[in-house]
């Protein structure tokens, strides 16, 4: 059986935002996709309700998939999204912080503490994020 979710890579001028799931890892704002919900309208309500930020829904960015210790598989699609507003307020039930980084940091968090493929999905939405500011 394979999991589906979706999530979002919030980019804020030159920061993109993270949170810090329960396992102590820095990642982006993910979850399951609800019934009759898309990949991007899930990645819209997680970033949300994970950390209290608005964005809006920009490309595609790929998908990571893993095995789970059930012997599961979980898929994610991922998305760059342009922050809208809202203040950080991360739901605590689920995640322990959530932080705007640099790429830069973010690349050395992802390095240190993330998951394996989170460091393309973070150079692909800076790529298409310096590409806003050419319009």
């Amino acid at each position: 059986m394979t999991e589906e979710s979706a999530g979002g890579l919030v980019v804020r001028g030159q920061e993109v935002l993270m949170i810090r799931d329960r396992f102590g890892r820095w990642t982006f704002p993910k979850g399951h996709l609800e019934p009759g919900e898309t990949a991007r309208q899930a990645a819209v309500r997680e970033v949300l309700e994970e950390t209290g930020v608005r964005a809006s829904v920009g490309t595609r960015l790929g998908r990571v998939a893993y095995t789970l210790a059930g012997g599961n598989s979980k898929e994610i699609t991922f998305y760059v999204m342009r922050f809208e507003g809202g203040e950080l307020a991360p739901l605590h039930a689920e995640i322990s912080e959530a932080r705007w980084f640099t790429f830069e940091e973010a690349q050395e968090q992802i390095r240190a503490y993330g998951y394996p493929g989170y460091r393309v999905m973070l150079r692909r939405a800076r790529e298409l994020s310096e590409r806003w500011g050419q319009g």
